[in-house]
């Protein structure tokens, strides 16, 4: 009986693992903004938002803003170093603690596991940080934000500098992705 309670244990603590919150992209756009209408743009990190200091930290808001500018550039848009710019990319980040609780659900009905084996219904939790990415895309000339992406999930978890790259890099290109392939592209024959 000792055996199948350690299994039950190894499995459960896999699929914990397994189903750890993968990193989720969503968007949304004012439909009404004639995308055509922009050709240039100036990156700026949200001071104001990108408090916390390890996910804020100026190394991630240079990653953040480098991958930002690599792919705004490969979607034909002009970067602006002084003068002024059709668009302005604001970008911030932000972190809180989650848990995640799980139950292995072994009991049946009448207090019968598997097999008929009365094994104990056990609960696991894991405690993880959650990080937010969030691109805003602002008309210069209005100051209205015309197009908002943000990714959610486990940003931070690399251990070397390179996989830190990578994540944020490839965290940004997930969010970018719904953004108009071209500058003057028509925002429906983008997505």
């Amino acid at each position: 009986m000792k055996i199948k309670a350690i299994i039950a244990s190894l499995i459960v603590a896999g699929t914990m693992v397994a189903c750890a919150p993968a990193v989720t992209v969503r968007y949304d756009y004012d439909s009404k903004v004639n995308v055509r209408q922009f050709a240039t743009y100036r990156i700026e990190a949200d001071r104001q938002r990108n408090a916390d200091p390890i996910v804020g930290s100026n190394l991630n808001q240079r990653r953040i803003a480098d991958a930002l500018d690599q792919s705004l550039k490969g979607r034909g848009y002009k970067p602006v170093e002084s003068g002024e710019a059709d668009l302005i990319v604001r970008f911030f980040t932000d972190s809180r603690d989650k848990q995640q609780i799980q139950s292995n659900n072994t009991m049946g009905p009448y207090g019968y596991g598997w097999g008929g084996w009365g094994m104990p219904n056990q609960v696991y939790s894991r405690q993880y940080e959650e990080n937010r990415v969030v691109v805003n895309v602002y008309d210069a000339r209005t100051n209205d934000i015309i197009w908002q992406g943000w990714a959610t999930g486990q940003l931070n978890t690399r251990k070397k500098e390179r996989e830190r790259d990578a994540a944020f890099r490839e965290t940004v290109v997930s969010i970018m992705k719904n953004f108009p392939e071209s500058a003057g592209a028509d925002y429906g024959a983008a997505r």
